[in-house]
């Protein structure tokens, strides 16, 4: 729940438009931990090699993240004041977002295979 948190404060206090680093460092952190988070209930349900869970984590947080820049879409950009800058801000954000799975994927496989 802390990413979602995060995102609701950083609405609230007006961050995404005041911080210029702020949308950069949410997209990064926040998909960390909930690819994390993923990583940790896969590695409840199934042995895998070290590798795979580390490609499945990166792949599902990719994926969700894709997905988050659709609805960010859907929801404010195609009708709003931002659609000119909106390319280079989506493919920045998913690559955050992907980075930060990456991030996530290597510390939950590291951490999993360490403790079995």
């Amino acid at each position: 729940m802390a990413p979602f948190l995060v995102d609701v404060t950083g609405n609230t206090l007006d961050l995404y438009d005041t911080v210029v680093w702020w949308d950069d460092a949410n997209h990064l952190v926040n998909w960390a931990l909930l690819s994390g988070g993923i990583g940790l209930l896969l590695t409840r349900s199934a042995i895998a090699p070290q590798w795979a869970l580390a490609v499945a984590v990166t792949g599902i947080g990719a994926t969700l993240a894709i997905l988050w820049e659709i609805g960010e879409y859907y929801a404010f950009i195609r009708n709003g004041t931002e659609l000119d800058t909106a390319y280079e801000d989506t493919l920045g954000d998913e690559a955050l977002g992907t980075a930060g799975a990456f991030i996530a994927a290597m510390v939950v496989a590291a951490k999993a295979y360490r403790t079995r």
